[in-house]
């Protein structure tokens, strides 16, 4: 029987030639609650929603944005932040305008725009009409950072701990990690620049998820996204990462300046909560055997042996540890008072 035989209603004669009685059968009920509930569902999705700020009216035109306006990012406005406290980077973090006061604007190219330069390519260079920014290349450009030439950026693939490159880098990284091992799948770059790190790892089925605040080098994550690298807007600050717990196969600092032990290992306690047991914590630059730091060195090097980290290697200004696969080793006797969290705590939240 087809869709419309179904919904008609059966007639049955009765003897006598009686008036026909009508009988819906259960399929027939079934399909007329089904019409009516698809009726509503769209009744609810093309009316217009009452208080979103944001909609234009039917017919109006949404303006374009005023050219001061094109890189504001609402969340991390500066005019906003720099009232904020500045205790664990807590101006850094995002901090969203009320509801209301968000601009409803169009936000602009760029002059010259023109469709992005396609992957694996684009790793390499992109247009410098697309990102007009040439801070970063200026102050930067000697450690492989990036360099402007002709229309072009052009990315050599270094960094501050890796002016040479990031592909000599990973590969001194390999001796300890087993990056090329397709053992290890995630990682969470954090103060990752333009993220060559972790545009480097895609080739070898690693996506790395890089990240950095907004600071002096503002446009540094707009560059990584141009590129076609994973990377976002963030900072570790006073709230957990919006990540849950055992996300990451390994997590990656170089020179991100974090102050890993400070309050009470907070920074390294949140890292812990985000590595998969027998993941890798590698941190170069600072404080790894750097000078005039040897106290913030000691104290990581203790941190991490409390939460029985082991330290695999020390190879000049990087030093990597491996998570325990087994159940933490917490509660121990340590300096730092670091225990378990409570039954009531959800390691996922954040």
């Amino acid at each position: 029987m087809g869709l419309l035989s179904s919904l008609r209603p059966h007639r049955r004669g009765s003897s006598g030639g009686a008036q026909a009685q009508w009988q819906w059968s259960f399929l027939d009920a079934v399909w007329a609650v089904f019409l009516v509930a698809v009726v509503v569902f769209l009744a609810l999705v093309f009316t217009p929603r009452r208080g979103d700020t944001l909609a234009a009216p039917a017919g109006a035109v949404v303006p374009p944005c005023a050219a001061s306006e094109v890189d504001l990012l609402p969340c991390e406005d500066p005019r906003r932040s720099s009232r904020l406290s500045r205790e664990m980077n807590y101006y850094r973090e995002r901090h969203c305008p009320a509801r209301g006061e968000a601009s409803a604007c169009l936000v602009p190219p760029p002059p010259g725009y023109r469709v992005p330069v396609p992957w694996p390519e684009s790793l390499h260079k992109i247009w410098h009409d697309n990102m007009p920014y040439g801070k970063i290349a200026e102050r930067k450009g000697h450690q492989g950072w990036m360099k402007q030439e002709g229309s072009y950026f052009l990315f050599p693939g270094g960094g501050t701990m890796f002016p040479d490159g990031a592909e000599q880098y990973i590969e001194k990284l390999t001796k300890y990690v087993p990056l090329k091992s397709g053992l290890l799948r995630t990682g969470l770059d954090m103060g990752c620049g333009v993220a060559s790190f972790g545009g480097f790892l895609l080739k070898e089925n690693i996506t790395a998820l890089s990240f950095a605040p907004r600071d002096s080098h503002k446009s540094q994550i707009q560059f990584a996204l141009e590129r076609g690298i994973p990377a976002f807007l963030l900072m570790l600050g006073t709230r957990r990462l919006p990540f849950p717990a055992q996300s990451f196969d390994f997590v990656h600092c170089s020179r991100c300046l974090i102050p890993f032990t400070a309050y009470n290992g907070s920074y390294l306690i949140e890292v812990d909560r985000l590595l998969r047991p027998g993941g890798y914590l590698i941190i170069s630059g600072p404080p790894v055997q750097w000078k005039k730091q040897e106290k913030e060195w000691s104290e990581l090097q203790a941190m991490a042996q409390s939460l029985c980290y082991k330290l695999i290697t020390v190879d000049g200004n990087t030093a990597i540890w491996k998570k325990p696969n087994q159940a933490s080793c917490l509660p121990n006797q340590n300096e730092f008072g670091l225990d378990l969290c409570s039954t009531g705590d959800d390691p996922d939240e954040a």
